[in-house]
């Protein structure tokens, strides 16, 4: 088959954002099935990775890498129809679809595109996510719009996350499918040694890492929560540990200050890099944390939890899905105290030592061929 899957924002290996770790991820294992596989962006580098082709449409003629700030910009604010609308005519005149079978969508921007093709829309922003970019306006009309394909052969919704698939059943009437997502494995290691990493960037080999693997947004990522139960920690146990953030996309920048005035000012070592490879930080992480308020599937976690990294996690619906059958994790309430308290029993007890490989029973829920399958077969 002859596949295209859209993205609004760049992919490389680089990428620090779930989505773009999902598509590349799918993208992949649909291409490894001898399918033909092409994945457009709005902007990035056009290149060729894994019999991937990786095409810039460059919607917006620009230098550098779009984020939601230049798609308002360019499209409105998504409370319309005409947004919508006015996105799918400049789509549909950069990318001619003729030649695919199907159409991976991730983003419901796009509800208004080749409605004539077989596409999948693959949803990963819950309706807090969704409101919290776009607005509540914006969040009806993309409720409004869903309706309309509520009985369109031609249109099929995904859900990475079973909670969130009964939640847009219930506001839209449409069946939304429940496919969690899957990992390739191979993209998560590295012939580096920890040594040579830390080196290469500057961290201290000799103190307890703990790794935040995703973006620096404040509102639904919540960075700040970590150096918050931090502070609460004595000094003791402040030097026994280094923060490390990885999640520095550009549209985030301007968060970092404050992150970093809070750590100088509560005497916790943080570092903020962008690491030229996800694998490159969890090799040498002891502990990973995310403190998300809410996610619509946490790919990060089960990057985390499938590398036998002990994982700590906000009590959130979905992180409490990934959980289920993987006992290397803790759940805390989105609590500073609470997580202060975890942090100190983990580091006391050395909990983090060691990585423990999950069940083959949790490993099987999360496997990258049958996810590539139940993509396929919803289609067939």
């Amino acid at each position: 088959m002859k596949i295209a899957i859209v993205n609004t924002w760049a992919i490389s290996k680089k990428a620090v954002g779930g989505t773009e770790r999902f598509v590349m991820d799918l993208a992949k294992t649909f291409a490894n099935s001898g399918n033909e596989v092409d994945v457009y962006m709005f902007s990035g580098k056009t290149h060729k990775e894994d019999e991937v082709n990786y095409i810039n449409i460059n919607i917006f003629n620009m230098v550098g890498e779009a984020d939601e700030y230049i798609v308002q910009e360019a499209f409105g604010n998504f409370e319309t129809d005409k947004s919508y609308l006015k996105l799918a005519e400049k789509l549909e005149q950069k990318i001619d679809m003729k030649r695919y079978d199907f159409i991976q969508l991730n983003s419901l921007l796009f509800l208004e595109a080749w409605k004539d093709k077989k596409r999948v829309f693959t949803i990963h922003t819950n309706p807090f996510e969704y409101t919290l970019a776009w607005g509540e306006k914006s969040f009806k009309k993309v409720i409004d719009i869903m309706k309309k394909y509520k009985n369109d052969d031609n249109t099929k919704f995904v859900t990475p996350s079973k909670f969130y698939a009964n939640e847009y059943k219930k506001l839209t009437g449409c069946k939304i499918n429940f496919i969690p997502h899957a990992i390739d494995k191979s993209r998560l290691k590295t012939d580096k040694s920890e040594y040579e990493i830390c080196k290469q960037y500057n961290i201290n080999k000799d103190k307890i890492k703990i790794i935040v693997p995703q973006r620096l947004e404040p509102n639904q990522k919540q960075p700040q929560l970590l150096l918050d139960a931090c502070s609460l920690m004595n000094n003791e146990e402040k030097s026994k540990i280094e923060i490390i953030y990885t999640g520095l996309d550009k549209q985030y920048e301007k968060f970092v200050d404050t992150l970093k005035e809070k750590a100088n000012e509560n005497n916790i070592n943080i570092k903020i890099i962008r690491f030229d490879y996800m694998s490159e930080a969890y090799k040498i992480a002891n502990i990973c944390v995310l403190p998300s308020k809410s996610e619509s599937f946490g790919y990060s976690a089960l990057e985390s939890l499938s590398l036998g990294i002990y994982t700590i996690l906000n009590d959130i619906p979905t992180f409490n899905e990934l959980t289920v059958g993987n006992d290397y994790n803790y759940l805390f309430k989105n609590n500073k105290n609470e997580l202060k308290d975890l942090l100190i029993e983990t580091i006391k007890n050395k909990v983090y030592t060691e990585r423990k490989t999950p069940s083959e029973k949790w490993q099987k829920k999360y496997d990258i061929n049958m996810f590539e399958k139940s993509y396929i077969n919803m289609i067939k």
